[in-house]
């Protein structure tokens, strides 16, 4: 009975050759590596912080910010890209901040906490501007800053004169050096910070933190009139939409029902589908395809955003287009690795003597940035970029974590996984899964080749300068 058991479960390695058993061996050891490798990996670039335990609800304001500081060190803790000198700074600057912080106004706190973070000098390791905000009272008037000049983009119904005008003064002051007073509360390069600036030139507290208690705004408007005016402070209206002021260029995204919004005498083709994240149509006359990626992440049409990769790179492939122009002035980023297998694909769809034309602006980021280099590396010769300088370097942080401070609310962020777009990256924990498992990407820069920046004039009439300059290339 013993011997026929011990040669039923033997028969497999009797009647299998032991070369597949050897195979079979290896590849489970495969996927079992790399499945823990992964689960390491998710725990190594996405560690969670824990708000500090049995710390009680604060009796008075010295001591809620006392919580909210020592909470804050999870960004000391777990942001990856702090050298030694950086960490000294960061803790001298905590240190500093907190034999002072039960004496500053929320404002001012919130903001002395950025600018711990922009020590870091990485653009995703920034506080959230527009977190900051979003519990101060505010201006009935947005403000986009646009190729040098900051106009009055959206305004609640009693203030729909202002629509248009150009924010020229707060308090006296001119509006880019007041912009620029918060220039220290942001890491990165300056494409990204004007971008998210404007949102505190209409927040009395935070331009009374930089020392603007004045809100008087002067305004000049088309028709060559400047007037003055003072305008009081609406409270946030809680469930409003939070935008960057880059995004603002979009007429139908608001915060509320009741915002009002410039209207272009006309849609330019970025502007005909604005509700989408992701879309394409031919444009004949340049025998091109325009292929608008606002996002790297579902929208909510319906098609998830890898259906729309695999459609759109089938279909576009059937055009058989000589030119692709890939529109990702408003793509802050999300998953890069869902767009690379079209981004890869771009070259080859237009064929050798084809072009691809990017649109860039401060607001492609992140995952949006990586599309660029993705495209460009594949199709260097053919790939050109168009519009303004991207939002940040081709060397950055991210993956990381957000979470709130308990008692302010400050949305802090601390980033853990490295990218580098021009040499590569290296190191197991250090280069996230995407960056050095699956596709490295290595381009010489990302510069721009073709300046083309959306300024006013061009917006308001309905014109597009980055497809107007394209156009002018294909037909000359």
């Amino acid at each position: 009975m013993l011997a026929q058991t011990v040669r039923f479960l033997t028969a497999p390695f009797r009647l299998i050759p032991w070369y597949v058993w050897l195979v079979t061996g290896l590849v489970l050891a495969w996927l079992g590596r790399n499945i823990l490798l992964i689960i390491a990996t998710i725990i190594a670039f996405h560690p969670i912080p824990v708000p500090p335990i049995f710390q009680g609800e604060p009796e008075t304001i010295a001591e809620a910010r006392a919580q909210d500081l020592r909470h804050f060190h999870h960004v000391r803790r777990n942001e990856r890209s702090m050298d030694d000198a950086m960490k000294a700074r960061f803790d001298a600057a905590v240190e500093a901040l907190e034999t002072e912080a039960a004496d500053l106004t929320d404002a001012e706190f919130q903001l002395a906490l950025a600018r711990i973070q922009a020590i870091i000098d990485n653009g995703h390791s920034n506080g959230s501007a527009t977190r900051m905000v979003a519990s101060f009272p505010r201006l009935p008037i947005r403000t986009t800053w646009m190729d040098g000049e900051l106009r009055v983009m959206r305004a609640l119904p009693e203030q729909q004169a202002l629509l248009g005008a150009e924010l020229t003064h707060i308090g006296g002051v001119p509006a880019a050096e007041a912009m620029m007073r918060f220039r220290d509360a942001f890491g990165g390069i300056d494409a990204s910070f004007v971008t998210y600036a404007p949102l505190f030139l209409d927040t009395p507290d935070y331009l009374a933190a930089v020392g603007i208690s004045d809100t008087t705004l002067r305004l000049r408007f088309d028709d060559g009139r400047v007037e003055e005016v003072s305008l009081s402070p609406v409270e946030p209206v809680e469930g409003a939409n939070r935008y960057y002021s880059g995004d603002l260029i979009l007429p139908n995204w608001r915060e509320t029902d009741d915002w009002l919004s410039v209207r272009p005498a006309a849609d330019p083709l970025y502007l005909q589908h604005a509700a989408r994240g992701y879309w394409f149509e031919a444009v004949p006359e340049m025998d091109a395809v325009y292929l608008n990626l606002a996002r790297n992440y579902d929208d909510e049409s319906g098609e998830n955003l890898a259906d729309f990769v695999t459609r759109a790179g089938d279909e576009i492939a059937a055009m058989a287009p000589t030119v692709i122009i890939v529109d990702q002035r408003l793509n802050g980023g999300g998953d890069l690795t869902i767009t690379e297998p079209l981004m890869v694909r771009l070259g080859d769809i237009v064929g050798p003597e084809g072009r691809i034309y990017m649109l860039t602006s401060g607001n492609t980021f992140s995952a949006g940035i990586v599309n660029l280099a993705m495209a460009k590396e594949a199709a260097p010769g053919q790939t050109r970029l168009v519009g303004e300088p991207i939002g940040d370097r081709l060397q950055f942080w991210a993956e990381g974590w957000w979470f709130s401070l308990p008692n302010s609310g400050f949305r802090a962020r601390y980033s853990t996984g490295f990218y580098d777009l021009q040499n590569g990256c290296e190191g197991l924990f250090i280069c996230p899964w995407g960056s050095l498992h699956i596709f490295p990407v290595i381009v010489d820069d990302l510069d721009i080749d073709i300046p083309a920046p959306m300024n006013w004039d061009a917006y308001i009439a309905g014109r597009d300068p980055a497809m107007e300059a394209i156009l002018a290339l294909e037909s000359g």
